[in-house]
């Protein structure tokens, strides 16, 4: 069956035009033996196809002239597909009037060339380069392999992107032949790449900046003197930008400066504004309505410390935090801080009043964030009529993870974080205590529409007596991010009136799916399932339920509807955040 069979008729208008000078174009073209880009490339070439478009039509002398040139341009659109010796019959029709040609051609492409020898060489300072030896293990150039000039084409390409970002500027093709022997179909193809000296990193040049250009250059992924890598020069932005210091960075190699192989960096600066004022309003059914309202000063020094202070209010928990945040030596993995938090909660569950003092150390370790610190706090809260006063020292320590394809939008990723936090009498607190928590969640596509969504939580609290520990440091269950279903802190162990007190352990889990109905647009359905307790004979309570999901800019808005199985009633729910 021809491939290409395609009379063309020009549309009504044309059509019409056509009809008041008295011409119907009709021409027709027919081609064979070969398909794909083969085929797409003899069309291309092909001067005789293109007489089909042609208003008025060619005339037969025309034609004729373009007919004698296709075999040569057949062959020239064959050859960089390594068909060097194709067998064509090319007929053409003349007899009729001169707007209805026709035209038929089969191709035989005949046999393929390939490669007898491939000598590729590297030479200069970059002979060793593996990032430059990886381009010629990666090309399909080799021996006995089909001969594609494309294929020649990009190894040469990637050889000369490659070296200018590795800092190459002086390389050149000293040898770049293909040599083909048409009577066998074989090639020979020799290429010899001269990197010459690789330039290496001269002065870096900062703009004036509101911080030190001390701090600046521990931003630095690499030194005066270094060998040129556009992907660290690259890095070097990133880092500012990430800093919050600077609204924008542009990190300039000078070429024009180039000399003695070594290349000066400029790095352009534009600051963010100094001061970044934030207020904020929303619901949620484990808070009620809420409110925050921040201060960021980006830098309050030249040292690049910086201040956050928040205050959150909402219907069941009034909060405000203070934290000073200082640089590490490394400042785009390692941040001290010194916080401080005042904390007032009153829920049907917690009656508590708290404030706290201390410093951390935040640090980053490949995919994981190391968060150490050493808080002194110190806690009022009531329970059944009962007053209590707790002091605590606790180091604590977490290590969190997060692998996501989108933060915001995930279709696969998943979280870990787990922690341990210590007190103990003979340092500053009034009871002995060890805590531990691991929590995960997890996203997976099941397919193009369904995600599945699974998450985990497992506390667990060594204490002598559990009327020691704070409100706010015992375990509770049901809410929003917990057993949907049951009310904010409403699961856990309960006192002599029937009220929630906090228990020792903690363990939920759920497992959700959902569906996109359309762009942004998803319904789920869920079971969730936990309890807080102290027994370990304690039942677990489930709820389940369906919901609406709305991919909004800032993540997911949720809204679910949600059933205890054990009991009866209902409870609507309503979340705003990423999956992860």
């Amino acid at each position: 069956m021809p491939l290409f069979y395609r009379p063309r008729l020009l549309l009504l208008p044309a059509l019409l035009l056509c009809g008041t000078c008295g011409q119907l174009h009709a021409a027709q073209f027919e081609l064979d033996g070969v398909e794909g880009e083969l085929a797409d490339n003899v069309r291309a070439m092909l001067s005789v196809d293109d007489a089909l478009l042609q208003t008025p039509p060619p005339t037969v002398s025309r034609l004729r002239y373009l007919h004698r040139q296709a075999p040569e341009e057949i062959r020239r659109a064959l050859q960089p597909f390594g068909y060097y010796n194709p067998v064509l019959q090319l007929e053409i029709n003349l007899d009729g009037p001169a707007e209805q040609w026709a035209a038929r051609y089969r191709i035989d492409a005949g046999p393929i060339t390939r490669i007898r020898s491939a000598q590729l060489v590297l030479q200069g300072e970059g002979a060793q380069d593996s990032v430059l030896q990886q381009v010629l293990t990666d090309t399909n150039i080799r021996t006995d392999e089909p001969l594609r000039h494309a294929d020649y084409t990009a190894l040469k390409s990637s050889l000369q992107s490659r070296a200018a970002e590795r800092g190459y500027y002086e390389a050149m093709l000293r040898v770049s032949e293909i040599r083909v022997d048409p009577e066998q179909n074989l090639a020979d193809i020799e290429l010899v790449y001269d990197t010459g000296i690789r330039a290496r990193i001269g002065e870096i040049r900062f703009d004036k900046a509101p911080v030190s250009e001390t701090l600046l250059r521990r931003y630095l992924p690499f030194e005066s003197g270094d060998p040129v890598n556009t992907a660290h020069l690259i890095e070097l932005q990133r880092n500012l930008i990430n800093s919050d210091y600077f609204a924008d960075v542009e990190v300039r190699p000078q070429l024009a400066e180039l000399d003695n192989a070594e290349l000066p960096v400029d790095v352009k600066l534009t600051p963010r504004k100094r001061s970044l004022y934030q207020a904020g309003f929303g619901y949620g059914t484990d808070t009620g309505a809420r409110m925050q309202v921040g201060l960021t000063r980006r830098w309050v020094n030249s040292r690049g410390h910086t201040l956050n202070s928040r205050l959150r209010l909402s219907e069941i928990r009034q909060q405000f935090t203070t934290n000073y945040e200082i640089p590490g030596f490394q400042p785009t993995t390692d941040r001290f801080a010194l916080n401080l938090k005042l904390q007032d909660e009153k829920s049907d569950t917690i009656d508590a009043r708290s404030y706290g003092i201390g410093g951390s150390w935040q640090k980053q370790i490949g995919d994981w964030e190391r968060h150490l610190s050493l808080d002194w706090e110190q806690e009022s809260w009531v329970f059944e009529g009962d007053e209590q006063d707790s002091t605590l020292l606790i180091p604590r320590a977490r290590f969190s993870r997060t692998i996501a394809d989108n933060r915001l939008n995930t279709r696969k990723g998943h979280q870990i974080s787990f922690g341990v936090g210590v007190a103990s009498q003979n340092l500053l607190s009034d009871t002995d205590l060890l805590q531990l928590d691991l929590r995960g969640k997890r996203v997976d596509s099941l397919s193009d529409r369904w995600r599945l969504l699974s998450r985990a939580e497992l506390g667990i609290t060594l204490i002598d007596s559990v009327d020691d520990l704070p409100a706010t440091m015992r375990y509770y269950a049901g809410g929003d991010n917990s057993v949907r279903g049951y009310d904010y802190q409403s699961l856990g162990p309960v006192g002599g009136d029937g009220d929630v007190i906090g228990g020792r352990y903690l363990v939920t889990g759920s497992v959700e799916v959902d569906y996109m109905i359309r762009e942004n647009w998803r319904v789920a359905a869920f079971i969730d399932t936990g309890n807080a307790f102290d027994d370990a004979d304690t039942e677990l309570k489930t709820g389940a339920g369906f919901g609406a999901r709305w991919q909004s800019p800032v993540g997911p808005v949720r809204l679910d509807l949600a059933m205890p199985l054990d009991e009866s009633g209902w409870r609507i729910h309503f979340t705003l955040g990423p999956d992860l």
